[in-house]
């Protein structure tokens, strides 16, 4: 979980500063709307893809000829105060609050549709409204004032606005980052996405209006006649939404079509960078292994059909699987893997993580463990670690025998940490 906050929320930050950088101030409106809504979806959704780093390991695994253990599961459980679980409960109290605070905002708008006189006007639907209330929009109905409408006080210029945002779709938008901040509350950039999105709804609603009467000035009066109105609606488009200079300069301003393709163009590396840095999982390589020696090219699974073994030489080490007498630990296995899962201390890792860990050693002659090496490394000192431990191992082995003869032979042992709850 943290990991996706930090990728979402650094995601997140460095889009936003590309748009306010580069685009913002740009008359390129519809393809700032499309930017900042990929740029939600981007950022939500780049931290659960990864795109794993490829790394040869046979080389290091099949240096010495080796029979692979059962593999062993070490688990972190929780003691004491279960953080967590509070931490769990705390988001799911706060994320049903703003559930039903974004259901709640939704109905008022159902119930003003409902018990209110509508009206259809081309593409939308007005829904009169017994009380003064500045135009504004949601899905494909105006709500206006149903006094104004009787007494023709509202512009043409209103419901041109209006009607882009209905045409537009923009009430779509709003929803779509309202959701996001239900459910991701705790990133508090989503706050100022969603201050860019809904000015960029004004900027392409103003742009429909000036394209159509010619008037920008006209406009703008009316704009500022209308500034120190009624409050704005919760999810809807309202035409008073900060009414600044940077909406008056918009209206009269131009991008020359080369500038905007080029900061348009811009974005593209920026974006595969990111994706890249984020998703990309890069595994450890291991130190190339030197061992005298002969080279086998598969690891035999513990308790498949023995090989044929010529006559071993006198430092040779072999393949436990095909010995006439294989190497034991006092007490078992069930024994060694008790010890190792009780000796291993898991890695500091915050986040709900899958170590694999890959480890061969030798079974000396006189039943000691030697040539303790880690194959596959995740990181976090958990190779480390694995070494440690087999190396703190107290009992020695009863060595495996070929034609009654004392050898020397090699295993791999797997480990995997779970750590998570």
């Amino acid at each position: 979980m943290i990991e996706f906050i930090i990728k979402s929320v650094i995601s997140m930050i460095v889009l936003l500063v590309v748009y306010k950088l580069l685009l913002e101030k740009e008359k390129m409106h519809r393809f700032n709307r499309a930017y900042l809504l990929a740029s939600l979806i981007f950022s939500v959704c780049v931290p659960f893809i990864s795109i794993p780093s490829f790394v040869s390991y046979s080389n290091s695994i099949n240096t010495l000829p080796q029979i692979t253990l059962n593999e062993i599961t070490i688990t972190r459980g929780s003691t004491g105060f279960d953080m967590q679980f509070w931490l769990i409960l705390t988001y799911i109290i706060i994320t049903s609050l703003l559930t039903i605070r974004f259901l709640k905002n939704i109905l008022s708008f159902v119930f003003k549709i409902k018990n209110n006189k509508k009206l259809k006007y081309k593409a939308a639907t007005l829904v009169l409204l017994p009380y003064n209330a500045l135009p504004h929009t949601f899905l494909n109905y105006i709500f206006i004032s149903e006094d104004d409408h009787n007494k023709n006080a509202i512009e043409k210029d209103l419901y041109t606005h209006e009607l882009a945002h209905v045409n537009q779709m923009h009430t779509m938008d709003i929803l779509l980052i309202e959701l996001f901040k239900t459910v991701f509350w705790f990133n508090p950039v989503l706050y100022f996405y969603k201050k860019s999105i809904q000015l960029n709804h004004e900027f392409l609603a103003d742009d429909t209006v000036i394209n159509n009467n010619k008037n920008a000035t006209g406009y703008q009066n009316l704009l500022l006649k209308m500034a120190s109105g009624s409050h704005t609606v919760a999810l809807a488009s309202n035409i008073n939404f900060s009414i600044t200079k940077k909406r008056f300069v918009m209206m009269t301003k131009t991008t020359p079509r080369f500038l905007a393709i080029s900061k348009q163009l811009l974005v593209v590396p920026v974006m595969a960078g990111l994706f890249l840095i984020s998703c990309a999982e890069n595994e450890v390589k291991p130190e190339p292994e030197t061992n005298s020696a002969k080279e086998i090219p598969n690891v035999i699974e513990e308790g498949s059909v023995k090989p044929e073994v010529s006559a071993p030489e006198a430092d040779e080490v072999l393949n436990p699987a095909g010995l006439t007498k294989q190497p034991e630990y006092p007490g078992g296995m069930l024994e060694f893997y008790n010890y190792i899962n009780k000796n291993f201390t898991i890695p500091d890792v915050k986040e709900n993580k899958i170590l694999k860990i890959y480890i061969s050693f030798v079974i000396e002659k006189d039943g000691s463990m030697s040539s303790i090496k880690v194959l596959r490394d995740p990181g976090y000192g958990a190779g480390e670690e694995a070494v440690r431990v087999l190396k703190s191992v107290p009992e020695k082995w009863i060595p495996g025998e070929m034609d009654g003869k004392t050898v020397r032979s090699s295993y791999t042992l797997p480990i995997t940490i779970n750590i998570g709850d």
